[in-house]
C-alpha cells in the first residue's frame, strides 16, 4: 500500500460506537467529502460502488476463492473478540455470535455480491481493474498501481 494514499473504512465512516449506525444522510455526506480527496483508497462493499466509482480511476477487487473468503470470515472474528477492530471507531467491540452472523449472510449472498460487482465494474468503463483472486495477483496489481 501506498503511504501518501488514506484508506478510508467504510465502518469508520457509517458507525457510531456499539455497532449503531449514523443517520445515513450523514454516512452519505462524510463519504462524499472522502471522496473528493485526489486519492484514497475505500473498504467496504459492493454497496459503495455507486459512490466511489465516478471518482475512481482504478479499482482492487480482493475475490479470493470462496474456500479461502469463509476461512476469513470464520476466523476473523477470533483474532479480535472482545476487542474493536483497527478499522472501526472506537467502542464497536466484536463478538462472535454477531460476526459469525454477518459472516453466515456473506457467504450465502457472496455469488450475488460477485455479479453486483462485476456489472458496475463492467459499466464504468474507464477504470483499470484488477481483479485479486491469489497473491500473485495481489503482486501484479500493486507493481501496476505502484509503478
Amino acid at each position: 500500500m501506498r503511504p501518501d494514499v488514506p484508506v478510508i473504512s467504510f465502518d469508520a465512516l457509517k458507525l457510531t460506537s456499539n455497532w449503531k449506525q449514523r443517520p445515513r444522510p450523514e454516512v452519505d455526506a462524510l463519504l462524499s467529502m472522502a471522496l473528493q480527496a485526489e486519492a484514497w483508497i475505500l473498504e467496504g462493499g459492493p454497496s459503495l460502488l455507486p459512490y466511489a466509482l465516478q471518482h475512481a480511476d482504478a479499482v482492487m477487487w480482493p475475490d479470493p476463492p470462496e474456500w479461502l473468503r469463509a476461512w476469513r470470515l470464520l476466523t476473523r472474528p477470533l483474532r479480535s473478540r472482545g476487542r474493536t477492530r483497527p478499522e472501526l471507531p472506537d467502542g464497536n467491540v466484536d463478538w462472535l455470535w454477531e460476526q459469525y452472523k454477518f459472516a453466515i449472510r456473506s457467504l450465502r449472498h457472496g455469488g450475488e455480491f460477485r455479479d453486483t460487482i462485476s456489472t458496475r465494474l463492467a459499466a464504468a468503463g474507464h477504470l483499470s481493474v484488477w481483479r485479486i483472486r491469489t497473491a500473485d495477483d495481489i503482486a501484479s496489481a500493486v507493481y501496476a498501481w505502484c509503478g
